[in-house]
């Protein structure tokens, strides 16, 4: 009896809890890739900068990166875009850029 009762307890408290809630999105890679990228940006270049290359565009380069870039602003001013390549294993920019 003593046993069952252990390993009740045991399987109790080492169930995985979910952190997801009713109605809560999941967030896809695509969606993290860019919040990832977009944060990194803001933090180097401003944030009025990059909210002006909304909608940022992303796009597999292989199982674990990401290439996220923004879009020019409209009219088209003098200047680049943004530029990142994120690792979404890590959740971490490998590299970002920004033209000219």
């Amino acid at each position: 009896m003593k046993y069952c009762i252990l390993i009740a307890l045991i399987s109790v408290t080492s169930c995985k809890k979910s952190n997801t809630y009713k109605g809560e999105k999941t967030l896809t890679d695509k969606e993290i890739a860019i919040s990832i990228a977009e944060k990194k940006w803001k933090q180097v270049y401003g944030k009025s900068a990059i909210n002006k290359q909304k909608p940022f565009v992303a796009e597999k380069k292989n199982d674990s990166i990401w290439i996220v870039q923004g879009n020019l602003p409209s009219p088209p001013g003098i200047g680049g875009v943004a530029y990142a390549e994120v690792n979404i294993k890590s959740k971490k920019v490998v590299k970002y850029t920004h033209g000219e």
